[in-house]
């Protein structure tokens, strides 16, 4: 069975760069499936820093909402980043089509040959939101992350830029197959 990592911590807990070393540990050919959009000014500079962190060894693959169909084309190691920002896409863009997505994402994973890492959000430490949609967003994301820990060979998650392993060991010492 191949290596699935789950990365997950709060906003700028260093989940990305984690999950990043955690796959350039496991070859040396990294690709990254990205689900955000540049929907404005902020989200552009956010994707730009986080293209600036990969050296030029990394490929991206850009998908915000087909996910499953990315991992099962996808044969080599990849990271996706991230699992939270994907959800959200879901949510606003084809919510009658999220459990299907969700569930297609999972099965996507049982098929996989190769490592995968997958970045995600805790959204459990923070308050009740306020209205409707964010409260699905938190539950649907809790679960969510939920279903992929109990597949997860690793899991592991970043708090102040500290990884705290929850699931198996540290990815990174093993040597590069």
């Amino acid at each position: 069975m191949p290596e699935l990592i789950l990365v997950t911590g709060g906003v700028k807990s260093g989940k990305s760069r984690l999950a990043a070393d955690c796959l350039t540990h496991l070859t040396p050919t990294p690709t990254l499936i990205a689900t955000a959009r540049r929907t404005d000014s902020e989200m552009s500079a956010r994707i730009d820093r986080h293209i600036a962190d990969r050296d030029e060894r990394w490929q991206t693959i850009e998908t915000p909402l087909h996910l499953a169909d990315a991992l099962i084309r996808c044969s080599q190691p990849v990271l996706v980043d991230c699992l939270g920002v994907w959800l959200t896409n879901l949510l606003i863009e084809t919510p009658e089509q999220m459990e299907e997505a969700i569930l297609q994402f999972l099965q996507a994973l049982d098929q996989r040959s190769a490592a995968t890492v997958l970045v995600s959000n805790e959204s459990s430490l923070g308050i009740i939101g306020a209205d409707a949609l964010t409260r699905r967003y938190i539950d649907e994301l809790g679960l969510l992350n939920q279903s992929v820990a109990r597949k997860a060979s690793h899991v592991v998650m970043s708090i102040v830029g500290l990884p705290q392993w929850l699931k198996g060991t540290d990815i990174r010492t093993k040597d590069i197959q």
